[in-house]
Order: C-alpha cells, then structure tokens, then sequence
C-alpha cells in the first residue's frame, strides 16, 4: 500500500491518480513513493502505447527520484528509452508522408535530421545468412557497388527534398543482434534497424553526409568519395544503372 494517498488501479481509468500521485512525491522529495508510483504509471502508459502522451513527464520525473536515491536506471527506464525511440521512427516516417504529400501539393517544405541506416558489405552478407526475413524486400543478389549507389541517390533525393543534416550510421551488426534479443525485436524487421539506431548511441559509426570529396567514401569501401560514391555516374540513375 502506498502511504499517504490511496492505492491506485493499474489501469487506464487510474492514469491520472498515478501520474498526478508519483509527481506530487517527486515534488515534495518523497522519492521511493515517487519511484513505486510513476512505475506503475509508466506500466499502463507503456502497456496502451502512452495515448495520454505522459511516458516523457513519467519517466523524467522518476529518472530524478532515482538519482537522488543514487539508483541506477533500472529495466523499466530501459523499456522506456526503446519506446520513444521506436515512437520517434514511427514520428519521422509520418513527417515524412506528410511532408512528400505537401511537396507533391507544391507546398516548400525543409525536412528535419536524419540518421540513415547502412549496413556493409561483410555484415549485409553475414546478415543475409543468419536471418532469413533480412532479404524481403530487397534485392537478394544486388551487388554492394549496386546498392552503395542507389543509397547515394536516396541521399541525394533527401537532401534535395529539403532533410538534412543526413548522417549515415554504420550498424555495429553484433551489438544490434544483442539489443535485438534483449529487447523482443525482430532484427530482420528494417524498423528495428531505425528503432535501435535512435535508441543506442553507440550503436555504430555515424558519419555526416556528404564527405569531403577527398574524404573515405562513407559507404566503407575505403576509397575517397570522390572515386567512390561521389562520382559522378552516382548522381545519374541512367548513367549508374540504378
């Protein structure tokens, strides 16, 4: 029983008690109350995928109490994070029909940042052998210069529509197929790839797109980007192929 206010049901009905609860003890410094009530609040939000939009104030709110308990963020402030990242995906491929239907009204619009996801040559291969769903979608016996080109092109399109910065990150294969396994998420899905790229900051080499023309090509072939990517048959479908 939680001291001081009556025990709140864990279900939608209870959001706001547990919410308005747990904030009211983190105001106030009663921060173990605070920590059990925003955790039973974070659990319905989460549960319902937040309709009320209250995970970021929950969570805030508890993250404090739980540092000045001198606490480590726990499994539950972990789901959290997967969460909004997965919600900021979901956020970003709305904005993104949005602002390709307003281009296509005639409407200017800028788009935001973007991290873009890239996978290389060795670990695309290695990807393609150990999940079999990785290949839907795509084209299985595309060769890397194929694909390395058409990313360029993707590229080209964004920042031609408006987004940017653009950075290309490079997914650490290893780590992301252990977040994958800790988290319950498909590795074959190509939204995890996004979800767990916004999540984990280490979650490989992020590079800002474009490189200088005498930089390493950020595909990964190790040649300059100038007589990689950069060249200039990759800026003309026709001329490339692709």
């Amino acid at each position: 029983m939680r001291s001081g206010l009556s025990s709140a049901p864990a279900d939608p009905e209870g959001m706001w008690t547990l919410n308005a609860g747990g904030l009211a003890y983190n105001e106030v410094g009663r921060d173990e109350e605070a920590v059990d009530w925003l955790a039973d609040g974070l659990g319905v939000a989460l549960g319902e995928e937040d309709p009320q939009h209250v995970v970021d104030q929950m969570s805030d709110a508890r993250r404090l109490s739980l540092r000045r308990l001198r606490r480590e963020q726990d499994e539950l402030e972990r789901e959290v994070d997967v969460f909004r990242a997965r919600a900021a995906v979901l956020e970003e491929e709305r904005m993104a029909s949005l602002r390709g239907s307003l281009r296509r009204s005639g409407i200017a619009v800028r788009g935001g940042a973007v991290d873009v996801v890239w996978v290389s040559d060795e670990d695309e291969r290695a990807a393609r052998e150990r999940w079999q769903g990785w290949v839907t979608g795509l084209v299985v016996d595309e060769p890397f210069v194929e694909r390395s080109a058409r990313m360029e092109l993707s590229l080209r399109r964004r920042r031609a529509d408006g987004d940017g910065p653009l950075v290309v990150v490079t997914l650490d294969l290893e780590r992301y197929a252990a977040w994958c396994d800790a988290h319950g998420h498909d590795p074959a899905d190509r939204r995890s790839r996004a979800t767990f790229v916004a999540a984990d900051r280490e979650a490989g080499a992020g590079r800002a797109w474009p490189p200088g023309r005498n930089e390493p090509c950020w595909c990964g072939s190790a040649r300059k980007y100038k007589r990689c990517c950069g060249a200039p048959a990759t800026r003309d479908p026709a001329a490339s192929g692709v």
